[in-house]
């Protein structure tokens, strides 16, 4: 069982928090995460309402996202129970890796993510600007850039982006 800790004022408790299973310590151990970061992440998946074993349903995970595709697909990729459920330490897991990688990496996996074997559309291309560069706020820059895409790439003489022409793309543009 989880342990807990709150604070009191004046007999009324300000804050509960309770603590997974596995320690943060160790869940930070385990993900290579920091152990502020795992704490960060600890709190956000205690509001959202994973049980003390650190468990939160898909569904519930894709409702803090609602409406972000590349979450979604994110959440969709990460490991889950039969039934449907994601660990705390797998989503640290896949944090780490994500923080880690550089931006071609992140680029390939976008692509992968995103694509499903079928051809990005500038609409795709859009959200993946939004996911490599979430500090740019300017969807009508974000639009013109996911535009020019198939423009610059028309030389190849087909419809279809695979990901080593998205990739060299990407890093010729604005995002990469």
């Amino acid at each position: 069982m989880g342990s807990g800790a709150s604070s009191q004022k004046g007999g009324e408790s300000l804050i509960q928090i309770h603590y997974p299973k596995e320690s943060i310590a160790e869940i930070s151990r385990q993900s290579k995460l920091s152990f502020v970061a795992v704490l960060r992440e600890w709190q956000r998946w205690t509001e959202m309402g994973c049980d003390e074993d650190g468990i939160l349903s898909v569904e519930r995970l894709r409702a803090e996202y609602e409406g972000d595709v590349i979450m979604y697909r994110v959440i969709d990729s990460i490991p889950t129970t039969a039934d449907g459920k994601i660990s705390f330490t797998d989503f640290c897991r896949i944090l780490y890796i994500w923080q880690t990688m550089t931006m071609e990496e992140r680029l390939q996996t976008l692509f992968q993510i995103l694509n499903n074997g079928d051809p990005l559309t500038a609409e795709t291309v859009t959200e993946v600007i939004r996911a490599v560069r979430p500090e740019t706020e300017d969807l009508d820059q974000i639009r013109m850039i996911a535009a020019q895409m198939p423009a610059s790439l028309s030389c190849l003489g087909t419809s279809v982006i695979d990901e080593e022409d998205f990739v060299a793309w990407a890093k010729k543009s604005a995002i990469g």
